[in-house]
């Protein structure tokens, strides 16, 4: 067992054979006359690490609903014992953490790299000793664990090859055998589902298809059972708010025709299915609003719920990155902004997941970064950290890794994550001619693998940015903004032959920003945001809206005195 750190460990310089720069391969380490790259900087992490409030449904009570109930629903997520769902989240630090209405919060122990997503899967052996609980690691692999307390969980599987999934998440029992089964969506849209075994080496059956064209909906919440068939359903809501629900069939491959069953749901970031948490015997959602304040519904059947009820004693839980069992498409790699003065000195702004930033922090020496060629891109290795690179005297540093020589060409670089669908961080950047390059990179980030020619023609952007999925497909994207003020999207696909899809028009007027950075997520919904700075300093934040067609939401103004830096990365 071993937890996750907040910060990256210091890389070792001497990449293998494997880095390519642009056009010469690495041999070995920079020699003894090449210039010293400067320190590598550290992103400290101010966002709340654990929630400052409680989550506390109905005050702990189980209320409405009980008279009469035939029985309560088992919880995919009790950690505590008291027959309840509990919270079970990833925080901005990286570290995962469970809260229960009994206890304070504990930190949950999980092995391997960086969690990118929780899928809690409930008592899966039968043996009353806690549930099990799938984590999903930003390289696709996806791990089991069983006999799960508030700090304890046994490891009991793990497979590679669910980063072809950009959602996956349970919807409760749907064979009728008593064990919750698992519901994975590709970004074509195609949903296929596990089916549970109760074996540990082998926890499901071979995936089959249940549908096509799911990519209309930026959420997928596992309900547990709330039509009393006593299978397992689940919700779906669209990028506009409309909450729909799709009931059991019997078959695990077939759903019920979907229901409406809400609508306004957008206001919320997160949505999570608790099972039954006022007893009963119907599946209840937590809701997280954009301030951080959680909201209890309490189902009444059929995917229908009664008025919402606050569930928390403040709005401290827009720290959690990632709620386990929650609908959206986790965010990963880089979530906030390096800022450099005039005068050199770096600052980083973590956000504070509500759509703001912390205070700044300064994070290099006075002056220690005036006149370096920076870029900032999403997490290159295993960690969540994005990474600061560097060309210096015509070698790319990230940190204490030197990629080796042949960047002098390189004017723009843009790292918005996975490019090739293997899960490690990539970066793509334009030569000076206009050709724009993808570099993969190894599972370390201490290495580029050869690079891939992207297309010509880029130099007519002035300025080429990304950090996560812009279109909601759960695929990482780039933005490109003309001299003449048109930005564009550029889609991924997941593949490295060809990466982006074609060019779609956006919107226009942005030549008015001097400034444009991607700073990830800072909204708390998984979608990829962009920041805008005018010619004032005034800040705007353009949510992300998880639509090809519009993918941001009008600006909001978050901010004031950017005025005093030269770049933001």
């Amino acid at each position: 067992m071993f937890f996750l750190h907040s910060k990256r460990a210091r890389r070792v310089a001497g990449c293998t054979a494997l880095a390519l720069s642009a056009g010469m391969l690495l041999a070995g380490p920079a020699s003894a006359d090449s210039p010293a790259p400067r320190p590598a900087v550290e992103k400290p992490v101010t966002a709340p690490s654990v929630p400052s409030g409680r989550f506390l449904p109905q005050d702990g009570a189980r209320s409405a609903g009980t008279a009469g109930a035939t029985a309560t629903l088992p919880s995919r997520a009790d950690f505590d014992g008291d027959g309840r769902t509990d919270l079970v989240y990833r925080t901005g630090n990286g570290s995962v953490w469970t809260s229960s209405t009994s206890s304070e919060p504990s930190e949950f122990p999980v092995s391997g790299e960086f969690v990118k997503d929780i899928v809690p899967i409930g008592d899966q052996d039968g043996n009353g000793s806690g549930p099990e609980v799938l984590t999903l690691s930003k390289f696709g692999h996806l791990a089991l664990y069983g006999d799960a307390t508030t700090s304890y969980a046994s490891h009991r599987w793990s497979g590679a090859g669910w980063q072809i999934y950009n959602k996956i998440f349970s919807p409760g029992d749907l064979s009728g055998d008593g064990r919750a089964d698992v519901l994975a969506r590709t970004p074509a849209g195609e949903l296929y589902v596990y089916v549970s075994t109760g074996v540990y080496g082998s926890p499901f059956h071979a995936r089959k298809l249940v549908g096509k064209g799911w990519t209309i909906y930026d959420q997928l919440i596992g309900l547990g059972d709330s039509d009393g068939d006593g299978r397992g359903d689940f919700l779906a809501r669209t990028p506009g708010g409309v909450l729909y629900f799709y009931g059991s069939t019997g078959n695990p491959q077939t759903v019920k025709a979907r229901t409406q069953v809400g609508y306004g749901w957008q206001e919320y970031n997160q949505i999570v299915g608790i099972d039954d948490d006022n007893g009963n015997g119907i599946g209840d959602v937590v809701a997280r609003g954009s301030d951080g304040t959680l909201w209890i519904y309490y189902g009444t059947g059929g995917g229908r719920f009664t008025a919402r009820k606050q569930a928390s004693s403040g709005g401290g839980w827009a720290g959690v990155a990632q709620f386990g069992g929650a609908g959206n498409v986790p965010a990963h790699g880089k979530e906030g902004l390096v800022a450099r003065t005039k005068a050199g000195t770096l600052f980083w702004y973590s956000p504070l997941g509500n759509g703001k930033l912390a205070p700044r922090e300064q994070i290099s020496s006075d002056g220690g970064w005036a006149g370096a060629n920076l870029f900032e891109v999403n997490s290159l290795g295993r960690d969540r950290v994005s990474d600061t690179l560097e060309i210096w005297d015509g070698h790319l540093y990230g940190g204490d890794t030197d990629f080796g020589g042949g960047w002098s060409g390189i004017n723009q670089i843009a790292g918005p994550g996975d490019l090739n669908g293997d899960g490690t961080g990539d970066f793509v950047a334009r030569d000076r001619s206009g050709v724009l390059w993808l570099y993969r990179s190894n599972y370390d980030g201490t290495a580029l693998h050869a690079r891939v020619k992207v297309g010509s023609g880029w130099g007519a952007y002035d300025r080429i940015v990304g950090s996560g999925d812009f279109s909601g497909d759960g695929l990482n994207d780039l933005v490109a903004r003309a001299k003449d003020g048109t930005l564009y999207l550029y889609q991924g696909t997941g593949q490295a032959g060809y990466p982006f899809k074609a060019r779609v028009k956006i919107g226009g007027g942005w030549n008015v920003y001097p400034k444009i950075v991607a700073p990830g997520d800072i909204t708390g919904d998984g979608k990829a945001d962009l920041l805008a700075v005018n010619s004032g300093g005034e800040l705007f934040r353009y949510s992300g809206t998880g639509e090809a067609g519009v993918p941001f939401k009008p600006r909001v103004s978050i901010g004031t005195g950017y005025q005093i830096y030269n770049g933001l990365y």
